[in-house]
């Protein structure tokens, strides 16, 4: 789900070229199909799914991450060039005019910071692409609720922040992961009981290393954090 299933995730992105991540709609991206027509009520999608074109910015927005995390710079580049194509089908779709501009916006920001091979610029764009795609996936029920996929975005930001010594900007992302994960912790706590103590622990310590600012501790911490939103995910 996140940048740091590398090992993995690289072998997989490989082979089949596209984003392994397991997406929080609940669907499978496929191929897009050429549209013509701008109609905001064209192809909208049944209750429980997500567009293809959101689904398919999702998994590509964290699939840059991995690559440029890995220094892999070609990769993220044509990942980075998929995102665009994406970019122009979401009008088909009915996404609104506001939500694409802040895309294209966050699409060019992020292809600004690979063309300078810019390691942090690129991570923290790629994931501001993967917030503005997360607005847009609240829009649309979705099997496992946008918070998760809130979590996650947030979970990154307090990584990149912490590696990059942005302390400010860490206990906002930290912040931002307590309020998500409260909206969700109902759920959590009754299907995984030890999850949920496990998370909220790792919240509260993390915090504790942001205000401390102890790097390495808060960086093992966002991480840690970042995997159990998978598995919170799960839950759903």
């Amino acid at each position: 789900m996140h940048a740091l299933t590398v090992a993995l995730c690289a072998a997989a992105l490989a082979v089949a070229g596209e984003g392994c991540k397991g997406n929080h709609g609940g669907q499978t991206a496929s191929a897009s199909p050429t549209v013509s027509t701008d109609s905001p009520a064209a192809a909208i999608p049944a209750a429980g799914a997500l567009p293809p074109p959101v689904e398919q910015a999702e998994a590509l927005a964290e699939d840059v991450q991995t690559y440029v995390d890995q220094n892999a710079w070609p990769a993220a580049e044509a990942k980075f060039r998929k995102l665009r194509v994406v970019g122009e089908n979401l009008a088909s779709v009915g996404v609104a005019e506001t939500k694409r501009s802040a895309y294209v916006s966050a699409v060019d920001s992020l292809g600004a910071a690979i063309a300078r091979r810019s390691r942090a610029g690129a991570l923290t764009a790629g994931n501001r692409v993967s917030r503005v795609v997360a607005g847009i996936m609240a829009d649309y029920p979705t099997k496992v609720p946008v918070e998760v996929t809130l979590m996650d975005v947030a979970g990154r930001d307090a990584l990149y922040a912490a590696q990059q010594g942005r302390w400010g900007d860490a206990a906002k992302a930290t912040a931002e992961l307590g309020r998500s994960y409260t909206a969700v912790q109902v759920h959590v706590r009754a299907r995984d009981p030890a999850l949920d103590q496990r998370v909220t622990a790792e919240i509260a310590r993390l915090q504790r290393a942001v205000a401390s600012r102890a790097r390495n501790r808060a960086t093992t911490l966002a991480q840690a954090l970042l995997e159990d939103v998978d598995r919170i995910e799960q839950a759903f």
